[in-house]
């Protein structure tokens, strides 16, 4: 969680297993977006992930979330798949995969 005075920034969920793992939610509050702060927290989960040995992360975006795509670029991810009909109103996901070590 990224707290700055008192107040709740950004959060991500992720879970691994022996050597991966999957990205479920990265979130940066609305006004603070655009900033340089999600890419400190992912920073900061990479980190953690090391820690423990993990060497590959992955997340699903909606094909439609562009922002979200060249951000995740900009960390380094590749488009390796995708899921059709993978949201609940039909919209297709792209798999992307980081490796981190």
């Amino acid at each position: 969680m990224l707290i700055i005075d008192e107040q709740v920034l950004g959060y991500f969920v992720a879970i691994h297993t022996l050597d991966s793992a999957d990205l479920l939610n990265i979130c940066i509050h609305p006004n603070y977006q655009q900033q340089g702060l999600g890419a400190q927290l992912f920073d900061y989960l990479i980190q953690q992930l090391q820690t423990l040995s993990v060497d590959t992360v992955f997340i699903e975006v909606r094909t439609s979330n562009k922002s979200a795509h060249f951000f995740y670029q900009k960390l380094g991810f590749k488009v390796i798949d995708s899921r059709k009909k993978y949201y609940s109103n039909g919209e297709d996901a792209k798999i992307l995969r980081l490796q981190i070590m």
